[in-house]
């Protein structure tokens, strides 16, 4: 892990609701220092160190009675961390450096509970959750949407709202205002996303219409080509990665007036080692002290904070 990183999120921030995310250029560098030195014993002896992160101004240090809480199993080895590396602006690469406002949710997190945090970034969504259960990684923070099959497979640990957006390429006929405008249509969405299962849910029936067509790839990028390309009809992600493709497409594609089914998202934990509940715990002591409105506001998120973490699944 860097002792100091210095960031440039740089570039059009967006957008519009996935719960309502305002574009905007974020004028400053922000500087990430990390600091790390014992300061006691810890879950069974385990030493306890002290890390701290300042994010545009804010810092952030860790909180003795929350690293306390953390398994000295987990203390020894540190905050694994998987999380995608192409996502704007949750996470993203820029000029060789991690940056997101859930990259900025994890390393904070980490520093409040006194733990190294180890990145790791990948473009295959579908290796997170094996990641998770065998032990490679013990969280990720990338916006896991909890569904039923999921919670069977490992904990998430939630701190925002966000709805299901759609967008068409320009000049398509195509208009969603309501679930069932989706039907009958060609779905481009990536691999192992809950978006997969929001849309199969849509009653197409009911209306007297067909079911849409969901088609998955292994990346954004290649979904949105395919509906670039004329060959899927809509694309549907979280509606503030739309809104930023939108803006870096110079409005290539429509975003559509339907904000599908909004829901809690977080991080996905490891089950049945401990650390769920401490991250909770540390996601609230940032939204007390002002550091989670301060990193949501760094990437222009105003809309679907939350007041309280909510872990879900286990301890």
């Amino acid at each position: 892990m860097q002792q100091r990183e210095t960031e440039s999120p740089g570039g059009p921030l967006r957008s519009i609701p996935r719960t309502l995310r305002r574009g905007a250029t974020l004028a400053s560098v922000a500087a990430a220092t990390l600091t790390a030195a014992g300061i006691g014993a810890g879950t069974a002896g385990a030493a306890i160190h002290r890390y701290s992160v300042t994010i545009d101004g804010k810092k952030i240090t860790t909180n003795p009675k929350l690293a306390a809480s953390v398994p000295a199993a987990v203390q020894a080895k540190g905050l694994l961390d998987i999380t995608y590396n192409n996502a704007p602006p949750d996470e993203q690469v820029v000029n060789g450096k991690n940056v997101g406002w859930e990259i900025d949710l994890g390393r904070a997190v980490a520093a409040e509970l006194g733990l190294k945090w180890k990145l790791t970034t990948s473009g295959n969504f579908d290796s997170f959750i094996p990641g998770l259960q065998n032990g490679r990684y013990n969280a990720s923070f990338t916006s896991f949407i909890q569904t039923p099959a999921r919670l069977k497979q490992i904990d998430i640990v939630t701190y925002y709202n966000v709805g299901t957006g759609f967008a068409v390429k320009k000049g398509s006929s195509i208009t969603i205002r309501k679930p069932t405008d989706v039907c009958g249509h060609t779905v481009a969405v990536i691999e192992g996303s809950a978006f997969i299962q929001q849309i199969q849910s849509i009653n197409c029936k009911a209306a007297g219409k067909k079911p849409a067509q969901v088609q998955s790839f292994p990346s954004d990028s290649a979904a949105e080509l395919a509906v670039a390309s004329g060959r899927v009809q809509v694309y549907s992600s979280s509606e503030d990665q739309l809104s930023y493709l939108i803006q870096k497409t110079e409005h290539q594609f429509v975003l559509q007036p339907l904000n599908f089914d909004p829901v809690p998202e977080g991080a996905g934990v490891t089950k049945g080692i401990g650390l769920s509940k401490p991250i909770g715990n540390a996601m609230d002591a940032l939204i007390k002290s002002g550091a989670y409105s301060a990193i949501m506001k760094r990437w222009s998120l105003t809309y679907g904070l939350v007041k309280k973490a909510t872990v879900y699944g286990g301890n």
